[in-house]
C-alpha cells in the first residue's frame, strides 16, 4: 500500500512536470515573437524559426506525453532528459537572446523534485553535455565565452548541484523529522486513548466501569433537568454466582461474566450505557424508551441468558435477576439506585430468575 502510494504520487509529479513543460512552450512562443519584432527579423524568416523551434519542442512533448502514458519504465530520467532537449531547442532557436542560456539549468532544477542525488548527478551531466555541443557545434550562441570561460562552467553547475543536493537533503531531513513527530504524536495519542479506556472500562467484560457509569448518569440528570426524557435504571445480578465460583472455579466464573456482558452489549439499544457495576452485578441506564419497552427488553435478556449453555459448567446454564426503576425529575440519583436495588432484592428473595419494576407498592411485574 506504502508503495503504490508512493507511486501515485510520483506520477503525479510527473504529470505536473510535463504540464509546466507545455506552459514553457506556451509562454516562450510570444516572447520570441516580441523579441523577432524589436530585433527587426525578415518575417520569413522569423516564421520558418518559429515554425522548425515550435515543431521540434511540440514533438518532444508529444513524445514525452507517449511514454508518461505507455511506458513509465524509467520516466523520471526520460523527463529530466526531455526539460534537456527542451532548454537546448530553446537556447539554440534563441541565441541572440543573451538571458536564454539561464534555460540550461532547467533539468537540474527539475531533478529537485525527485529527492534523489542520482538524478541530479544526471541532470549536471546532460546539462554539461547539452552545453558542450552548443558550444562546439554552433559557437556564435556563446560567442563571448572563450574556452576557459567555458572550462569555469563546470565548476559553477558542480556548485549550483551541491547546493541543490544539500537544500534536497536538508528537505528530507525536515521530512524525516516531521514524520517521526508525526508518528510520535500518533503513538501518544493511541497510548492516550488506549489508558483512557482502560480507565473507563472493565477488563474481563470489556463493559464501563463502575465510576464511568456514575459520571455518565450525572451527565443525564443534569440534561434531564433541562429537557426532560425518561431514564431508567436495571440492576442485574448472576443468580447463584458464588455457588458457580465454589463448584468449578474462578475461570468458569470469568467464562460466565464475559458471556453475560456480551450478550447485554449486544441487545441494548445504541443510547443504552451498560456497565459491570461490580463482582457478579451490572448495570444498565436506558432512554427515552417507556418502562414497558424497557420491561420487553429485560426480559428478552433474561430469558437469553438462561439458554446459553456454558461447556466450564459440564453443560447448565446460569440465570439472572434484575431490578428495574425509572427516574423520576425532581428526585436524587440515590433514590433512584435505591428503587433498582430494592427491585432486585425483591426479584432474589421471591425466586429468582425474574424482573421486578419497582413501584409504591413494589408489585412484582407478570
Amino acid at each position: 500500500m506504502h508503495i503504490d502510494a508512493y507511486q501515485m504520487h510520483k506520477q503525479a509529479w510527473n504529470r505536473k512536470l510535463l504540464n509546466t513543460y507545455w506552459f514553457l512552450v506556451m509562454i516562450q512562443l510570444p516572447f520570441e515573437f516580441i523579441y523577432s519584432f524589436a530585433a527587426k527579423r525578415d518575417t520569413s524568416a522569423m516564421l520558418k524559426h518559429l515554425y522548425v523551434s515550435v515543431l521540434i519542442m511540440i514533438l518532444i512533448l508529444l513524445l514525452l506525453e507517449t511514454t508518461n502514458k505507455y511506458y513509465t519504465k524509467l520516466l523520471d530520467y526520460q523527463i529530466i532528459s526531455g526539460g534537456a532537449i527542451l532548454s537546448f531547442t530553446i537556447i539554440f532557436f534563441n541565441h541572440e537572446m543573451k538571458p536564454i542560456i539561464l534555460y540550461m539549468f532547467l533539468p537540474i532544477f527539475v531533478s529537485i523534485f525527485y529527492f534523489q542525488l542520482s538524478k541530479i548527478v544526471y541532470s549536471l551531466a546532460i546539462t554539461m553535455a547539452s552545453f558542450s555541443i552548443l558550444y562546439a557545434v554552433r559557437l556564435n550562441v556563446l560567442t563571448a565565452y572563450t574556452p576557459a570561460d567555458f572550462l569555469t562552467i563546470l565548476p559553477v553547475l558542480c556548485i549550483i548541484s551541491v547546493v541543490i543536493s544539500g537544500i534536497m537533503k536538508r528537505g528530507v531531513e525536515i521530512l524525516n523529522n516531521l514524520q517521526a513527530t508525526t508518528e510520535l504524536k500518533q503513538e501518544l495519542m493511541i497510548k492516550n486513548i488506549i489508558m483512557d479506556k482502560l480507565s473507563k472500562t472493565d477488563a474481563l467484560t470489556d463493559l464501563y466501569n463502575h465510576i464511568t457509569f456514575h459520571e455518565y448518569l450525572d451527565e443525564l440528570i443534569v440534561q434531564n433537568a433541562l429537557g426532560h426524557f425518561c431514564i431508567h435504571i436495571a440492576l442485574l445480578d448472576i443468580d447463584n454466582f458464588k455457588k458457580v465460583n465454589d463448584s468449578y472455579g474462578h475461570r468458569a466464573g470469568d467464562a460466565v461474566l464475559q458471556s453475560v456482558g456480551s450478550t447485554l452489549k449486544h441487545c441494548v439499544g445504541l443510547n443504552d450505557f451498560v456497565a459491570r457495576y461490580g463482582g457478579e452485578e451490572f448495570a444498565i441506564i436506558f432512554t427515552e424508551q417507556s418502562t414497558d419497552e424497557v420491561y420487553t427488553l429485560l426480559e428478552r435478556i433474561r430469558w437469553q441468558i438462561s439458554q446459553v449453555a456454558y461447556d466450564e459448567l459440564l453443560g447448565q446454564s446460569v440465570t439472572i435477576s434484575i431490578g428495574l426503576c425509572e427516574y423520576m425529575p425532581g428526585t436524587t440519583k440515590e433514590s433512584l439506585f435505591a428503587g433498582a436495588d430494592q427491585s432486585l432484592y425483591t426479584a432474589k428473595k421471591t425466586g429468582k430468575n425474574k424482573t421486578v419494576i419497582y413501584s409504591a407498592s413494589l408489585k412484582e411485574a407478570k
